[in-house]
């Protein structure tokens, strides 16, 4: 059984842990219940056994008196004699423990006795505390229990035998006969006592250890809480993934970051349907991570909100006994923030270059190591730098070795700031430039070095006339730009228009096609029909024998498969009716049970097929099924048939659906429900959607156009309704038709 984890085998569920502290209670109970029962079953035993011994050894006790009295009676006849005065000299065969035999005569008289304690010639009667038992004693050999002298309770038997002229008395007190049961008893007595005290020892022990382990659990539950709550603040969750699993263990932090609910393991397909298309490797990339050991890598997953989330997985590899090959184990954070800080920066950063690389000053800054932080373009071709030399984080010596710059003629300082220590000079070079440079630092110890150009200023009286040519051709470029943008402009304009007229073209088309299929209608239909009624003629013999049984199974697989095309594409017609708009609803009122009962009868082959049992209410005859409603009566019988042949499809063999409908105000409601195989969103969405099929459908063989679900759909909008699926593993899947009572036109469109 699987449990929620916080890593990787951690403590189990709340509930869980509370049946597991009234099992442990219940041990004991069950254990001193087994106890008790055990005891009464060896009273039960015990009485059982004494009986059983008691009842043998008088049956033994019978056997022998006999046996004596034989042998008594022939040795009288091979002597001749009457009553012998002893006993035979073998008789120690016969003895038991306590056992006596007694020779008397017929007046009860002891003529012989196994015991020297009776005397020949006393009264037999005088061996008993009742002297007149003996004449109570049946003389046909049957065992009886008397008192003797002594008040010892003794089984007795009596037999006579006239050969002899008298009777053999034999007695055997009941504690000897009960010696070996005793012996029994009293091991079988010890073994179970000690039994039973290992059980209570073993009991009290478990209990001791049940008791520790639930203290520890509790601490271990206040720990997990604490932790719970750290990762919650945090906002990190854990996971933990079996490698050749297809289930990923989730903390519930993982869970609050994603907002959803639940506990425990999640299907690594939900999973991966949450994940950004970019980043549906994933798993790829966790497995390529598993060979190195460690894995540190950046992924997006969809919230339940509908927002992308960035999540940061830093996890490692560990050999699990449990878990073949092993398991990954990793802490995921939500770095949203940080990526948005991050791409804010960036694109302040962007923005910044782009600003300083619009300006006409060449630019230039140092870190506080001299490292080279950013350069424009001008800065570069100043000094004659290549880009691989303005790299970001070159050292200032290096870039001023590979630099040309241009031999400078003069230089005249403009001062130095006292408080910030910014510098500011004018220098003229010797191809008769001037820059006005400004160099500062900044708060991080660097510094930023500003040149402007400022020839133009120093040389305005001698170059007028140039720099108003110059003027007259930057206006000139801006006008250039000004014209540049609006061809631009009416390219854009233009691409719009066209992309109209596309747009335009392909919804003529679409429809084109569509009207092209309603059209089509007759011509497809005609020779289908003529090759399933060949078929069928062929297949019955009308005419005559087939010549051949392959024929005739031949053209019952030609016609099962022209009936099965010839549904597919009534279905594909009816969508392309649909879609070019020739559906004409022809409404009338119409009761709801019969609307019900019609589509009932157009699946009612399929669902005995697949002995799936249709339940409806209200039925025809009911009151609630004879109010009416304003609908095409083909149409929504049509959309309910497809609907519950859906439902068909969906149960399994044997299973059952069930189609309700329920006024509610100025609508009705109309649920199809089955208990069939649970549909994710994904799959849902697919079954509404023209031509979606589901896998787990294709698998169980239910195949078909996949249009009955948007046709039912298009015909229950187009009388102004809706339709609503949903599916869960409890209640299977449940559809809801909602269709206005009174007419209510939809212009339907599904393009």
């Amino acid at each position: 059984m699987r449990h929620e984890t916080t890593i990787a085998h951690g403590l189990p569920p709340l509930p869980h842990r509370r049946r597991e502290a009234l099992l442990d209670k219940s041990v004991i109970v069950l254990v001193l219940v087994f106890l008790a029962i055990s005891a009464l079953s060896v009273i039960a035993q015990f009485t059982t056994s004494r009986h059983e011994q008691l009842e043998q050894s008088e049956r033994a006790l019978a056997i022998a008196a006999r046996m004596l009295a034989g042998e008594i009676a022939a040795r009288t006849l091979r002597e001749g004699t009457t009553l012998p005065s002893e006993l035979p000299a073998n008789l120690h065969a016969l003895m038991e423990p306590g056992r006596r035999f007694l020779l008397v005569d017929r007046t009860g008289h002891i003529r012989a006795a196994s015991d020297p304690a009776a005397i020949p010639g006393l009264s037999a009667g005088r061996l008993f505390a009742d002297p007149l038992a003996i004449a109570r004693l049946d003389r046909r050999g049957t065992v009886e229990q008397f008192r003797l002298a002594d008040g010892a309770l003794a089984s007795v038997v009596l037999v006579e035998d006239a050969a002899i002229g008298g009777a053999i008395l034999a007695i055997q007190p009941v504690e000897d006969e009960l010696a070996p049961w005793r012996r029994r008893v009293a091991t079988l007595s010890a073994i179970l006592l000690a039994f039973g005290a290992v059980t209570i020892a073993f009991t009290l022990a478990f209990h001791a250890q049940r008791q520790r382990a639930a203290h520890a659990g509790n601490r271990a539950l206040a720990l997990r809480s604490q932790f719970e709550v750290a990762l919650e603040y945090g906002r990190c969750g854990l996971w933990d993934w079996p490698i050749a699993g297809d289930q990923v263990l989730w903390s519930t932090s993982m869970r609050s970051l994603l907002g959803i609910g639940g506990v425990g393991a999640t299907d690594r397909a939900m999973i991966e349907a949450r994940l950004h298309p970019e980043d549906r490797d994933l798993f790829s990339r966790l497995g390529r991570g598993a060979e190195t050991g460690e894995l540190d890598c950046l992924f997006r997953m969809r919230h339940e909100s509908g927002s992308w989330i960035w999540l940061r997985m830093r996890a490692i590899f560990v050999e699990d006994a449990a878990a073949r090959p092993g398991r990954l184990l990793g802490i995921v954070m939500d770095v949203t923030r940080e990526r948005e800080a991050e791409a804010e920066i960036h694109r302040a950063d962007a923005r910044l270059r782009d600003a300083i690389e619009s300006i006409s000053e060449a630019f230039v800054l140092w870190d506080d190591n001299n490292r080279l932080v950013l350069c424009n373009s001008k800065y570069q071709s100043f000094h004659g730098l290549s880009s691989e030399c303005v790299r970001r984080g070159a050292p200032y010596k290096a870039v001023m070795a590979a630099a040309r710059a241009p031999q400078m003629l003069i230089e005249i300082d403009r001062g130095t700031e006292p408080t910030t220590g910014a510098r500011c000079y004018e220098a003229q070079f010797e191809d008769g430039s001037w820059l006005l440079i400004s160099e500062r630092h900044t708060r991080d110890g660097g510094y930023v070095s500003v040149g402007t150009d400022i020839t133009a200023r120093k040389l305005q009286e001698q170059q007028f006339v140039e720099n108003e040519r110059q003027l007259r051709m930057t206006v000139t470029d801006l006008g250039n730009s000004r014209e540049a943008f609006r061809r631009q402009a009416g390219q854009l304009a233009e691409l719009a228009d066209r992309y109209l007229e596309q747009k335009a073209e392909a919804i003529s088309a679409n429809r084109a096609k569509a009207e092209f299929l309603a059209n089509m209608n007759h011509e497809i239909r005609t020779p289908l029909n003529h090759i399933i009624g060949f078929a069928e003629i062929i297949e019955t013999e009308m005419f005559g024998p087939a010549g051949s049984p392959r024929y005739v199974e031949y053209a019952r697989d030609i016609r099962e498969s022209g009936a099965s095309l010839l549904g597919l594409i009534a279905d594909i017609l009816d969508m392309a009716r649909i879609e070019a708009g020739r559906v004409r609803l022809e409404r009338a009122p119409t009761p709801i049970g019969a609307l019900l009962a019609a589509a009932a009868e157009h699946v009612r082959d399929a669902a005995e097929a697949k002995g799936v049992t249709l339940r409806l209410e209200p039925d025809t005859e009911e009151q609630a099924g004879q109010r009416l409603i304003h609908v095409d009566a083909g149409a929504v019988s049509q959309a309910l048939a497809h609907l519950m042949r859906n439902g068909i499809r969906l149960s399994p063999a044997g299973g059952r659906v069930s189609v309700r409908a329920r006024m509610a105000g100025d609508h009705v409601n109309i649920f199809i429900a089955d208990r069939g195989c649970h549909l994710s969103p994904g799959e849902i969405d697919r079954l509404i959607a023209p031509f979606g099929h589901i896998d787990s459908m294709l698998e169980d063989g239910c195949k078909g156009s996949a249009l009955g679900m948007p046709i039912a759909r298009a015909l229950i909008e187009l009388h102004g309704g809706t339709m609503r699926l949903k599916s869960t593993p409890e209640i299977g899947s449940l559809v809801l038709v909602r269709l206005p009572v009174a007419p209510n036109p939809v212009q339907l469109s599904l393009l």
